[in-house]
C-alpha cells in the first residue's frame, strides 16, 4: 500500500513538473523578446509566446522519447559506447531544434524574410543551444549516473541468476539419479555384451568429462557440443532402444557457439517430459536454421502433476543466454510438436 502511495505521488509530482514547465517559461520568454506589449491582446500574446511553446514541446517530447531510448543502452559492460551514442543524439537533437523552431516561427508566424530571418534565427539558436547545454549538463549527469547504476544492479542480477542456471545445468547431469540408470543399464550388459559395456563405459566417461570441463565457460562450439549430445543419445537408446528416435541435420562448425549444456538439456527435458514406448517413440529432430539451433520434438506428454508448469531447463537456458548475448530464446507448441529455437552466438 505504501509504495502504491509513493508511485501516485510521484507520478502527480511528475505531471505538476511537465504542467509547470510547459505553462511558465514561454510567456516569460516571449515578455524578453516583446516586452509587456505581448499581454496587450489575446492574438498578441499566442504570437509571440508560441515560441516557447514550441521550444518546451520539441525539448519536453523529444528528449523524454530520446532518454527511453538511450535508457536501453549497454551501460554496464560497454558504457563508453553507450555514453557516446547518447551524448551525440542529445546534442545533435538540441542543435537541430534550436534551429528549425526559431526559423519556422520567424518565417511562417511572424513574417519575417531575408537576412533579418538569417541573424534572428542564429541569434535565438545561439542563447538556446547555450540554455540547452546548461540544463542538459545538469540533467545528463543524473542520468548517466542512475542508468550506470540500474544498468550494474541488472548486470549482477543476471549474472547470479547465470550462475545458479549452470549450477542447476552441472547438478542435473551429476545427479544420481542419471548416474544410477546408467549403471543399472551397464550392469545388464556386462556379462553378455563386452564390447558395447566396454564403448558405454567410455561414452559416460567422457559425458562426465565433458560437463566437468564446462562447468566454468560460458560458451562452447556447436562441434563440442554435438558431440556430448551424441554421447548422451548412445547412453539413452541403451534405455530406450527403438523408442527414442533421433536425427541431427547439423554439420560440424567451428565459428558458431551455443551456450554449454544447451542442446542436450533440451533432449533431456523431451525425454523427461515425453512418453517413449516402441509403439510411441519419441521423434528427436535437430537442424540449424536462421541463426538458430532448432531443436523438435512430437508431443506425448506424460500426465503428472506438475505436467502444466514449464520444464525448468527451459527457464535455465533462458536466465543463461539473456546474460550471455542478451538474445531470447524460442519456445513453440504447434501441431502436436515442440520445438525450441536457440539462438547461435558468434565469435
Amino acid at each position: 500500500m505504501k509504495n502504491s502511495n509513493n508511485k501516485k505521488r510521484k507520478t502527480y509530482l511528475n505531471a505538476i513538473m511537465w504542467i509547470l514547465l510547459f505553462t511558465v517559461p514561454p510567456p516569460i520568454i516571449g515578455y524578453l523578446f516583446k516586452g509587456p506589449q505581448i499581454f496587450s491582446s489575446f492574438s498578441y500574446y499566442f504570437t509571440y509566446t508560441s515560441i516557447g511553446y514550441a521550444y518546451g514541446l520539441g525539448f519536453g517530447l523529444g528528449n523524454s522519447l530520446i532518454g527511453i531510448y538511450t535508457k536501453k543502452l549497454d551501460w554496464a559492460k560497454n558504457p563508453q559506447r553507450a555514453n557516446l551514442i547518447n551524448f551525440f543524439i542529445y546534442i545533435s537533437y538540441g542543435i537541430f531544434v534550436s534551429i528549425m523552431i526559431p526559423y519556422t516561427i520567424d518565417r511562417f508566424l511572424w513574417g519575417m524574410t531575408g537576412k533579418e530571418v538569417f541573424y534572428d534565427v542564429w541569434a535565438k539558436a545561439f542563447f538556446t543551444l547555450v540554455a540547452d547545454l546548461i540544463i542538459f549538463y545538469l540533467y545528463y549527469s543524473t542520468f548517466i549516473a542512475n542508468n550506470w547504476m540500474k544498468s550494474i544492479a541488472k548486470n549482477e542480477e543476471l549474472k547470479r541468476e547465470n550462475l545458479l542456471a549452470k549450477y542447476e545445468a552441472l547438478k542435473n547431469q551429476v545427479n544420481p539419479h542419471f548416474l544410477f540408470n546408467n549403471l543399472n543399464t551397464l550392469s545388464g550388459m556386462v556379462e553378455q555384451k563386452h564390447e558395447l559395456a566396454t564403448a558405454f563405459i567410455k561414452k559416460l566417461s567422457d559425458i562426465y568429462r565433458y560437463v566437468l570441463d564446462q562447468n566454468d565457460k560460458e560458451l562452447v562450439s556447436i562441434k563440442d557440443e554435438m558431440k556430448f549430445v551424441d554421447d548422451y543419445i548412445f547412453l539413452t537408446k541403451m534405455r530406450f532402444g527403438e523408442g527414442l528416435l533421433f536425427n541431427s541435420y547439423i554439420t560440424d562448425n567451428l565459428n558458431l557457439q551455443v551456450v554449454p549444456l544447451g542442446i542436450q538439456m533440451l533432449v533431456e527435458n523431451a525425454i523427461k517430459h515425453n512418453i517413449i514406448s516402441d509403439e510411441l517413440p519419441l521423434k528427436i529432430e535437430m537442424k540449424i536454421e536462421n541463426d538458430f539451433v532448432i531443436v523438435t520434438n512430437n508431443l506425448q506428454t506424460k500426465k503428472t502433476i506438475n505436467s502444466d508448469k514449464a520444464p525448468l531447463g527451459l527457464e535455465n537456458l533462458k536466465h543463461r543466454y539473456a546474460y550471455v548475448s542478451g538474445t531470447s530464446v524460442e519456445v513453440i507448441e504447434s501441431n502436436g510438436q515442440f520445438i525450441v529455437k536457440l539462438p547461435i552466438i558468434k565469435p
